[in-house]
């Protein structure tokens, strides 16, 4: 009976690891225009082959502005998000039309967008959604509300709710409850949201600031429920103001950026954290030049911490004995101004499951900016401005996501549940500079607490660092890492075909691009060996040469849709701006 109990404990426990690997896999993003317009939709943005693939979803008639939050299955695909308005299902349904409503002339009819659905509300970090802890079928979404400032004259945080949505064996979602109250209602609160896992591997700690103070909140979500843990202060208040806040990969750190005004400047303020004890502590305080929507953000390492204020990207070197004498100029501000529409300022930044830092505008654009390689210092960081053409707008929105990748502390006093991390191996490749294809820069993107590596390149030659760069010459070879700890060890391979890219030949098989799978069922996905982001002309043609679907302007990497497309053989042609054109038979099954 014992030994079944074991068992069946062990088995409960991989289950939630195995589960959550998956569940930051994809960024929801974007808004639905009801004026009919295609030239904007919802966004998926895919992370589950380990680098980024944009999904237009032009059916999905949701809005996300600025808050934004969401949640996958075990597959990576979103099956619950939440602009802090509304909670949305598989395919955009509604689970809840209406959350944190305070009436007709409140905060929610202020941001509501009349008679359209609800536009969300324009609060970074104001929402999340977390899985509730030893269950497989129910989710805890936590958003925000506010009132009128008597003094201030605009709206400010007031309370932080809860609704629970559960899934049935059908995965049908339905509201258990919602606005339910966490904590108290009669302090003003810093307009953002955080979480992260607690040493144990299993519940979450959400913390939250008391606004113009050094007070904060900590509660504990576990299997009980959302239960108050403490309320403290740290060393110094923190001006409150627009910006963002996250802990770092291995919730150790803590930052919030507060832009309080263009006088007094903004704040990005660095805490520790224990993730034992849920305590905060102030480390530093950087001052800077005032942005409006500025970013933060961890390389995966956590040795770097980027912030910005719309001009200029800063990183500070967490690692460096002198914190504050670290920082240096990532970049800055190129000026690009979107044709016929806004700057691309500098603004809210994440991290994401490929080990790259996203940066949105601090506008509503079509563009994003990203850090390549964040854990690299700034000279190797490879900044890359309005690279990423999403051909659709979006609005500011960088998804509060919380790294559901990250294990318990294994060894601490609060390591009480027997859950181990066992480490995942997972890896990207790219060229290290455009062109020199012979030399190849390897990604780790392992998790679970990886304390080794061991690459096997194909070609006899091995390296034990964690992202190496390795020469090649022509050739395909298969490449595997193998990542270890105590607790266990874990492998990935892929092959790699080492052959010169460029080539305009549409029939040349070392294209830089390929679509896949063919023959496909429901979705094409179109791809870049090289791994370079730019927008092309996506035709589809029938055997009779009939066109079947054009899009004038699609990002690359994409996934198209294509459901109800007949069976039988079709031609894929891509346009590139250049002219470059390249053709493929895809066979729709």
């Amino acid at each position: 009976m014992f030994r079944t109990l074991l068992i069946t404990c062990f088995l409960l426990l991989s289950s939630i690891v195995a589960f959550s690997q998956r569940q930051g896999d994809s960024w929801v993003i974007g808004y639905f225009d009801f004026v009919g317009k295609s030239s904007h939709s919802l966004m998926f943005l895919d992370f589950t082959r380990n680098s980024m693939e944009i999904e237009l979803k032009y059916d999905i008639q949701n809005y996300m502005l600025e808050t934004g939050a969401n949640i996958c299955n075990s597959v990576g695909e979103p099956i619950i998000w939440t602009n802090g308005m509304e909670i949305f299902g598989p395919d955009g349904a509604y689970i809840a039309d209406s959350i944190a409503f305070d009436g007709n002339f409140g905060y929610w009819s202020f941001f509501s967008g009349g008679e359209k659905p609800a536009l969300g509300f324009r609060k970074p970090d104001g929402a999340l959604i977390l899985p509730v802890p030893d269950s497989e079928n129910e989710y805890s979404v936590i958003y925000h509300t506010a009132q009128w400032h008597p003094d201030e004259g605009y709206y400010q945080i007031w309370k932080f709710l809860e609704a629970r949505v559960e899934m049935s064996q059908d995965s049908v979602f339905s509201i258990v409850y919602q606005d339910s109250l966490i904590g108290e209602q009669h302090h003003w609160y810093v307009d953002r949201i955080e979480a992260v896992r607690h040493a144990n591997g299993r519940d979450w700690w959400i913390v939250y600031f008391e606004r113009l103070s050094s007070k904060y909140y900590c509660f504990l979500l576990s299997p009980d429920g959302i239960q108050h843990s403490h309320t403290r202060e740290t060393k110094a208040p923190v001006y409150h103001g627009l910006g963002q806040s996250c802990f770092s990969p291995d919730g150790n750190y803590f930052a919030r950026m507060d832009s309080y005004d263009f006088e007094i400047g903004q704040f990005l303020t660095l805490y520790s954290f224990d993730r034992c004890s849920g305590h905060l502590e102030i480390l530093e305080t950087f001052n800077s030049t005032a942005g409006v929507f500025s970013g933060v953000a961890f390389s995966p390492s956590g040795q770097y911490l980027y912030g910005n204020n719309n001009d200029t990207l800063w990183q500070w070197d967490l690692w460096d004995e002198n914190i504050p004498d670290s920082r240096k100029i990532a970049g800055e501000f190129d000026g690009f101004v979107e044709p016929e529409w806004f700057p691309t300022y500098l603004g809210p930044q994440v991290l994401a499951p490929d080990g790259k830092i996203y940066m949105m505008p601090a506008s509503s654009t079509k563009y994003m900016h990203v850090i390549n390689r964040p854990d690299l210092p700034t000279d190797m960081c490879k900044f890359d401005q309005h690279s990423i053409n999403l051909t659709v707008p979006n609005a500011r929105t960088a998804p509060n996501i919380p790294n559901f990748r990250l294990g318990p502390l294994d060894g601490s006093p609060c390591d009480t549940l027997g859950i181990d991390n066992i480490p995942v191996s997972r890896w990207r490749y790219e060229e290290d500079e455009p062109g020199w294809y012979h030399d190849i820069r390897f990604t780790d993107l392992s998790f679970y607490d990886p304390q080794t590596w061991y690459w096997d390149f194909g070609d006899g030659e091995t390296s034990d660092e964690p992202s190496p760069v390795h020469s090649f010459e022509d050739g395909l070879y298969h490449v595997c890492l193998t990542v270890s700890n105590a607790n266990g060890t874990d492998s990935t391979c892929q092959w790699i075909e080492i052959l010169p890219t460029g080539t305009h030949d549409a029939s040349d098989p070392d294209t830089d691009l390929s679509v896949r799978p063919n023959p496909f069922d429901t979705e094409l996905h179109i791809e870049s060996k090289s791994g370079v982001f730019r927008t092309a002309s996506f035709h589809l043609f029938d055997m009779y040469g009939r066109l079947i679907l054009h899009q004038p302007e699609i990002p690359i990497p994409l996934k198209i849709s294509l459901p109800s497309l007949p069976s039988g053989m079709y031609l894929c042609r891509i346009e590139e701006a250049d002219g470059t054109s390249y053709s493929f038979k895809v066979m729709k099954q």
